[in-house]
């Protein structure tokens, strides 16, 4: 009976679980909506949270792995050399702005601690202060053989911390690295990449330029690991760009050109505005001296390189009648007649006065016809409404004023470069040209010894001031011939360095400008007189400067280099090799200097030598192409 009811009992419960269990598997059912803890948004929340934060680990492991096998390019300004406890300037630095530059900042060797008797200056800027088109002519070369005469008993440390084809927008993260670099002194000299370089008016980049607050982030981005191999799988490479660049005419740049009073430009000056900003208190920050200069330009010999009517001009007639009036103003100035083209011009800047080469037309007629003051309105107006914008316009270089005023009573002060060039010798009406500059920006080296002329009261006053640094009290201006025999700038690097611009100029947007073909005659025809008179007692001349310049300093590469290069032209491969060595021995990280130096080696019978050069350039970067170059040449040849 007992286990008769037991057996009841066991039954009655096992059956009473079995009809509780659906309620609690419903309880526990994840998919039950009704019943689960975690239902609807909330479990959208932990599912999104779940992946992302799963995407994230992900993304931070292949970053992580990516940078341990050696995938990619380091993105900083500056990176360590191979000297211990030494910084130099970064080779690939410009790779992830490439769109817009493929240039290489010059190579420097910067001590990471900087020494307790040195004085270090740091000079930004875009292609103007780098020096174009040799580096080792540009004004901050000349700054710092004045700079020495003021401050003899101290190591000086001027490092070129500009880059050609950038903008303010990349100086600000170059200014940032900076600064961390216990700088005694900034020289700020920018503004002319403005309206044409990253994230300027019709790039690729333009929305960022007009939502700048994306930018660092979309930067961040592209500098990662997993960003560059992105770039790199979908074949933004350094040399697919290159080659399109390449194929670039005066037609295509059409679409580059902007109104300069429209909201496009209005973009360009805000984000100037905000960029020289951010560089400056960045620089302040670190206890450093700011010098802030205008930027210079050819206002006489250089014409607009895009002109676009008034967009309100929308009057076929009155259109019509702009078109005769210039016409028969160009007609006027071509049969010498300046009065009437000048009567011509003027009427037509009455119809419509945006376009620019009207203002270059009629600036040039009014300078011949002895009206000055005319004359220079009309070219500044001419730089002012080029509908491609390749020069610090008159709102760029107000707004330098304005910025630097904004921090009055800082450690900050105003060069005006501007009115400085105007007023040297070199511009006897007061309007700078050809005598200054190449073409529109790049200064000649009498243009380069101007502008540091300019800066260095400014310098040494900040060093003083802020520094206590007292300069040597028989210090002077070191003359122009004095710079040129310390940098041995002879009569060979004037004709080299003008042949290289003639190039460039050969070139568009330069093939737009009124007159290229006359320009471009007269320059050649200026290198061809040089070149007829080389002979033996020129080359001597020229290679007793570079010795004396070497001996008087000797650890200075950029002479040795330059040696190097003339003598290789000469075919003196074995000297060349010599000067060469130095180089690389000093730079070994630089492909072009070891390539050059392999060629050096392999045209005076060293046909190993030339081949380990050329392999260890390619151990170092193996997509350079000039080194797969001149490796297979030293094999070829070398058989």
């Amino acid at each position: 009976m007992t286990r008769s009811r037991g057996h009841k009992r066991s039954e009655h419960d096992s059956a009473k679980s079995k009809a509780s269990l659906p309620q609690d598997r419903r309880r526990l059912d994840p998919a039950s909506g009704a019943c689960c803890a975690l239902r609807g948004w909330r479990l959208w929340c932990l599912r999104t949270v779940t992946a992302l934060a799963s995407s994230g680990v992900f993304l931070f492991l292949l970053e992580g792995g990516l940078w341990l096998s050696g995938i990619g390019y380091p993105t900083t300004f500056f990176v360590k050399s191979e000297q211990e406890g030494v910084l130099t300037t970064n080779l690939y630095f410009g790779w992830h702005y490439q769109q817009e530059t493929l240039t290489t900042p010059q190579p420097c060797l910067l001590p990471v601690t900087k020494p307790p008797e040195a004085i270090r200056v740091f000079v930004l800027g875009e292609s103007a202060a780098m020096g174009t088109p040799d580096p080792s002519f540009g004004f901050i070369r000349i700054l710092e053989i004045m700079l020495r005469q003021y401050f003899p008993d101290r190591r000086l440390e001027v490092v070129n911390a500009a880059m050609r084809g950038i903008n303010s927008h990349v100086l600000v993260d170059i200014s940032r690295e900076c600064a961390g670099l216990n700088p005694d002194l900034v020289v700020i000299y920018m503004g002319n990449n403005e309206a044409c370089g990253l994230y300027a008016p019709t790039t690729r980049t333009a929305f960022l330029g007009r939502h700048s607050a994306l930018i660092p982030m979309f930067q961040r981005v592209k500098q990662a690991r997993i960003g560059q191999l992105i770039r790199r799988t979908l074949g933004d490479r350094p040399a697919v760009f290159e080659e399109s660049r390449q194929t670039q005419t005066a037609e295509s740049l059409e679409k580059h050109l902007t109104v300069p009073d429209g909201p496009d430009r209005q973009v360009v000056c805000r984000n100037f505005r905000d960029n020289l900003r951010k560089i400056c208190e960045y620089c302040l920050q670190s206890g450093a001296s700011v010098v802030v200069s205008t930027v210079a330009s050819n206002l006489r010999d250089c014409p607009p390189l895009g002109s676009l009517h008034n967009p309100d001009l929308t009057d076929l007639e009155r259109k019509k009648q702009w078109d005769v009036l210039f016409r028969r103003g160009v007609e006027a100035e071509g049969r010498g007649d300046t009065a009437e083209a000048i009567g011509y011009y003027r009427k037509a800047a009455s119809v419509d006065d945006h376009y620019a080469e009207l203002h270059f037309r009629l600036a040039r007629c009014c300078l011949a016809a002895g009206d000055m003051d005319a004359a220079k309105r009309h070219f500044l107006d001419a730089r002012d409404w080029d509908a491609l914008q390749f020069r610090t316009d008159s709102r760029l270089n107000e707004i330098i004023r304005q910025v630097v005023t904004e921090h009055r009573g800082q450690r900050i002060c105003l060069v005006d470069a501007e009115k400085a060039l105007a007023l040297s010798p070199h511009c006897p009406n007061g309007i700078m040209g050809g005598e200054l500059f190449y073409e529109h920006v790049h200064l000649r080296f009498d243009g380069d010894y101007e502008l540091a002329r300019a800066i260095l009261p400014a310098a040494v006053a900040a060093l003083e001031r802020d520094r206590g640094l007292a300069p040597a009290a028989s210090a002077q201006v070191p003359t122009r011939e004095q710079c040129a025999r310390t940098l041995a700038f002879t009569a060979w690097d004037e004709v080299n360095t003008a042949a290289a611009m003639a190039d460039l100029t050969a070139k568009p947007p330069f093939t737009r400008q009124l007159d290229h073909a006359a320009r471009q005659a007269r320059t050649q025809k200026g290198i061809k007189s040089v070149m007829d008179h080389v002979d033996e007692k020129f080359i001597s001349d020229v290679t007793r400067a570079y010795r004396e310049a070497i001996e008087a300093n000797p650890q200075d590469w950029p002479l040795r280099y330059n040696l190097g290069a003339l003598l290789h032209q000469l075919g003196r491969h074995e000297e060349a090799a010599r000067e060469l060595d130095y180089v690389v021995q000093t730079l070994p990280h630089v492909p072009q200097y070891r390539i050059l130096l392999a060629y050096a080696l392999g045209k005076s019978g060293r046909w190993d030598q030339a081949i380990l050069q050329c392999q260890e350039a390619l151990r170092r970067d193996r997509h350079n192409k000039q080194a797969s170059e001149a490796l297979a040449w030293a094999r070829r040849r070398g058989r």
